[in-house]
């Protein structure tokens, strides 16, 4: 079932890539052409903007309710301004506004070609400009169409037969344009936000002191100053209807027109962020898998950009976009799962393991009472053996001695395990008596004596006189028996074994050295671990494993420190140091 669950969530994820997004799309496509800025302060298009609020007040007519592509024609206002634009010898210019006021006559006459707007009626049918003008120039519809989102991003050049006045600019330049009767739309590349193209007012060029070199071998357009409630959307913000009709020529003529890939190339690209996002999502850890995701989004994004700066190709972002975070939301739940459901068997085995380990230390103690109790038999057997029968042979003598040795290091050592059995399974609280540590070690040297004098090893106490202290004499006395058993057991016969103890700022340190072969260094770090022995150790002595293990944690419980300085062939040295308050 997780394998089919798996499948199915694949299944959906890349059902996203046929996810139609185009209004989105659109709106990525706005956002990222804003980065996208062409340098157009020194490019051959110039603007001259007319306020046709100004105009009929100059000529006292009452304010005319037009279409922003619309405009009044005066030919009082015209004709002086076409006849100053003589003088700076243009390329072409363009009237962006729809004059359709049959009242004037024009007799224009200039010596450069001039192009007049056109307007395409609801019907789609051609209404020409007033009869002077489109008898004696050429003309184009100059009819804007927003997309369903109302932005203007592209327009057309050929509609109906009639040409509009981007393919009218670029036949009266004289350069090839495409032919035959169809409908060729373009996806405009904006130069820029309003205010992009340099511009001038109409009203200043026909002063006579006007400097006219900036309009000198220019394309350029005249039309309606732009107006709150007039400009048309365009992925830059608003814009009016000149700037528009301005970008939509250069486009063309400059052969910039964004082409958006096709679907076969839209999909491939959905498709590679679909591939990417399932094998990061379900490799990779959760917290990085969001930052990788992140990042491969703002890659697809820049991917975008740089095809759309550098190819002018327009490939599609929302899809890729969608593919990521929905393979992400759909992938994540499975994922979650499949890590709970671990969890959960993490759990219940751990909870298993409890139950083992409990049933074990259970086990061990109670394996290890009973022991006692044969153990305590056998120490009173030899000890009345031994008692009541002093003319006993020595090879007897030795025999039921070796026996008492061997009964008290196995009380010992089942005394140790259930230390430690009970150190997991509860919290050892330590008595607080007041005690003297020396005694204590006095008593240590006292109970292993016969170790001492089976090997013949001499042992120095250089014991310095010491405040008392509280803490549990039991522990400690545990503490200082462990060290100084383990330093005879490693030291060979006939050498010296050192117990020291010092007092300094607060602290007492009691020191144990040995002559013994040492420890390696790459064991030291372990040698206090729980049933840890180190190799040679393992050949040459027994143990348990626990003596140091047991030191170190009862050291710790009176808030000391245990510390061991080793050098092979060269002895041990184990110190531990207690508060004295």
């Amino acid at each position: 079932m997780p394998k089919l669950s798996l499948v199915f969530r694949i299944f959906l994820a890349f059902l996203l890539i046929f996810v139609p997004l185009k209004t989105f799309d659109q709106w990525l496509y706005d956002r990222i052409s804003q980065l996208n800025r062409g340098a157009l302060a020194d490019s051959p298009y110039v603007l001259i903007r007319v306020s046709e609020g100004k105009l009929a007040q100059s000529f006292e007519d009452p304010p005319p309710i037009l279409n922003s592509g619309h405009a009044l024609w005066k030919e009082a206002f015209y004709s002086p301004l076409l006849q100053k634009l003589s003088k700076t010898h243009p390329k072409l210019v363009i009237f962006t506004s729809f004059f359709n006021n049959p009242t004037e006559t024009t007799s224009v006459r200039v010596p450069y070609p001039i192009l007049f707007s056109s307007w395409l009626d609801q019907e789609g049918k051609l209404v020409p400009p007033l009869p002077p003008l489109s008898r004696n120039y050429d003309y184009g519809f100059n009819n804007l169409f927003p997309d369903p989102d109302n932005v203007i991003r592209q327009a057309y050049l050929v509609r109906s037969s009639v040409d509009s006045l981007a393919l009218k600019a670029h036949q009266l330049l004289g350069l090839k344009t495409p032919e035959g009767d169809l409908v060729l739309p373009i996806h405009v590349a904006f130069g820029g936000p309003s205010g992009a193209f340099p511009s001038f007012d109409a009203w200043d060029i026909l002063e006579p002191n006007f400097d006219t070199t900036a309009l000198k071998d220019k394309i350029l357009f005249i039309g309606r100053e732009g107006s709150p409630w007039l400009d048309v959307e365009t992925p830059f913000g608003k814009m009016s209807h000149l700037e528009v009709q301005a970008n939509v020529v250069r486009t063309f003529l400059e052969d910039r027109e964004i082409r958006y890939a096709g679907s076969f190339a839209r999909t491939c690209f959905a498709l590679i962020s679909v591939i990417i996002s399932v094998f990061i999502v379900l490799f990779f850890p959760l917290s990085f898998a969001w930052f990788l995701l992140v990042l491969i989004a703002l890659s697809f994004g820049v991917v975008s950009w740089a095809s759309l700066v550098g190819l002018r190709v327009w490939i599609g972002l929302a899809n890729p976009l969608l593919c990521i975070l929905g393979t992400h939301l759909l992938l994540i739940g499975f994922k979650l799962s499949r890590e709970e459901e671990q969890q959960w068997r993490i759990r219940e085995e751990a909870k298993y393991l409890k139950e083992m380990d409990q049933f074990k230390n259970n086990f061990v103690s109670l394996f290890s009472h009973d022991l006692k109790t044969p153990i305590a038999k056998i120490k009173a057997i030899t000890d009345r053996v031994l008692t009541e029968n002093p003319d006993l042979p020595l090879k007897v003598s030795d025999g039921f001695q070796g026996i008492e040795r061997a009964n008290n290091e196995l009380a010992r050592l089942i005394s140790d395990i259930l230390r430690v059995t009970k150190m997991e399974t509860m919290p050892l609280d330590p008595a607080r008596e007041v005690l003297d540590i020396n005694r204590l070690i006095e008593s240590a040297v006292q109970r292993l004596r016969f170790l001492l004098d089976e090997k013949h090893i001499t042992l120095v106490q250089d014991l310095e006189p010491l405040f008392s202290m509280e803490g549990d004499p039991q522990l400690l006395l545990e503490v200082i028996t462990n060290l100084i058993e383990n330093a005879i057991k490693y030291s060979p016969p006939q050498s010296k074994v050192v117990v020291q103890t010092r007092e300094s700022q607060g602290k007492v340190t009691v020191t144990v050295k040995d002559q013994g072969p040492g420890i390696p260094p790459e064991e030291l770090p372990r040698v206090t671990s729980k049933f840890y022995r180190g190799k040679t150790a393992d050949k040459t002595t027994k143990g348990s494993g626990l003596g140091l293990y047991l030191a170190k944690y009862f050291v710790e419980l009176h808030g000391g420190t245990l510390n061991i300085r080793s050098e092979l062939q060269g002895g041990t040295e184990v110190s531990f140091t207690l508060p004295i308050s």
